[in-house]
């Protein structure tokens, strides 16, 4: 099966979603909530890859949601945290109870 234009997209901007959400999650934040986060704004990489492409359809919409799905969980497991980026945005962009820079917030 040929990915459609809406998945590729989807993809390649779910790649680059990781950092950009460590902008709004807190370490403190418990592997539940980041999920529930992190299945958020995939739901919305999904359904707005969809509408710009012009698939905004049922099953159009839904593969590139889980599509975005697997790709912001396979690149921040094996990008993003162990490269120490995305745990450095965020304890820099922490409200309060950093776990430093340095040192990467819980498993998710």
């Amino acid at each position: 099966m040929t990915p459609t234009d809406a998945q590729l997209w989807a993809a390649g901007l779910a790649f680059v979603l990781p950092p950009v959400m460590a902008f709004v999650i807190q370490p403190r934040w418990g592997g539940p909530l980041k999920g529930i986060f992190a299945l958020l704004i995939a739901a919305g990489d999904g359904i707005g890859t969809a509408y710009v492409n012009h698939e905004f359809e049922g099953r159009s919409i839904v593969t590139c949601m889980l599509t975005a799905v697997v790709v912001i969980g396979v690149a921040y497991h094996t990008l993003w945290r162990p490269s120490g980026i995305a745990p450095a945005i965020e304890a820099a962009t922490s409200t309060g109870g950093s776990t430093g820079a340095g040192t990467p917030p819980r498993a998710v």
